[in-house]
């Protein structure tokens, strides 16, 4: 495997940030898929895009110059994204908890907004 250089800026740049978190929710959405199975959910669809978002971008990250890969080298490539995946969620957990926050704070100093039923209940 050649070096692991994720565009040129690396990891630190929000274009590697789109791709890893495309790539781990992808991911993450085809173990959901998989685990929520039910004999009348068609779910066919979904989950062969979410896995061919998954697969690709790792079969071009570990393709070598002769144009072959090992199952070893793409097993890596994804236990590195997947774990880059959660260290981003991580990177900006705190960012939307303060956003969260701030958003419950707003709702709670809302009036609520008169209900037509409740008053003819009333009468």
């Amino acid at each position: 495997m050649s070096t692991f250089d994720l565009l040129s800026d690396g990891i630190s740049s929000f274009g590697a940030m789109i791709f890893i978190g495309l790539f781990f929710i992808s991911f993450c959405f085809s173990v959901h898929l998989i685990v929520t199975w039910n004999p009348y959910h068609r779910p066919i669809i979904p989950l062969v895009c979410s896995i061919l978002i998954c697969t690709i971008p790792v079969t071009l990250l570990t393709m070598e110059a002769d144009g072959s890969t090992s199952i070893g080298e793409m097993l890596e490539v994804v236990f590195l994204l997947t774990s880059l995946g959660a260290g981003m969620i991580l990177l900006w957990l705190p960012i939307i908890l303060s956003l969260t926050t701030i958003m419950m704070f707003s709702l709670t100093k809302r009036t609520p907004s008169p209900d037509p039923l409740i008053e003819m209940t009333e009468n």
